[in-house]
């Protein structure tokens, strides 16, 4: 979280050996650098691109240093890499517009491998399921990280590879209030998110 948050400047890593020279007060060109801070890069970008407000889509595995801080503070595009799409008993194919043959990435249209496995102390990534009172039957409510990833997340997917064969002008849909919570999820939402969807309760 710590360079999307302070003001710590950047200092140029010279390639040949390593270190790095004294702090930067801006950035004039791209390059390798070391520390740094969200606002310098952005006025980088701002340079670069012509454009006072450029768009910006941060990548990261970290809800707690990646994607929350990229949005909440720079109100950054975010993609959430998250690896427990493989984990929750598999995934299902989302109920999308089709995309033609060309523009589908290679985990689409086949069921996923799962290389993990739903954890039998905690139960579900996604999803909680309550006791109810005396004889009422258990309610299910989505964990506080499902509902984090739908906050602070543009999409999720499973891994860069998940994505990597697709062509830049595809068109992913996107979490946010209008639509489904489970919207954003790619290439598909996990299985536990779909069945009585409209009747999860958020926790």
């Amino acid at each position: 979280m710590g360079w999307l948050t302070n003001s710590m400047q950047f200092g140029l890593v010279i390639s040949e050996n390593d270190e790095e020279q004294e702090a930067l007060l801006s950035l004039d060109k791209p390059g390798w650098y070391s520390q740094g801070n969200a606002i310098q890069l952005y006025d980088l970008l701002k340079k670069m691109t012509g454009k006072l407000d450029p768009k910006v889509v941060y990548f990261g595995d970290s809800m707690h240093s990646d994607i929350f801080p990229a949005r909440h503070y720079s109100n950054w595009e975010t993609v959430f890499i998250l690896e427990e799409l493989l984990g929750d008993e598999g995934t299902v194919p989302a109920k999308a517009e089709s995309e033609p043959l060309e523009k589908k990435g290679r985990y689409e249209g086949d069921q996923l491998k799962v290389p993990y496995f739903v954890s039998k102390q905690w139960g579900s990534f996604f999803m909680d399921r309550l006791p109810g009172l005396e004889n009422a039957e258990e309610t299910l409510v989505r964990t506080w990280s499902c509902k984090c990833i739908s906050t602070y997340s543009t999409i999720a997917i499973p891994s860069l590879e998940a994505i990597a064969d697709l062509p830049l002008d595809y068109r992913f849909t996107r979490f946010s209030s209008n639509s489904s919570a489970t919207a954003g999820y790619y290439p598909s939402p996990p299985r536990a998110l779909l069945p009585n969807e409209d009747s999860v309760m958020m926790k």
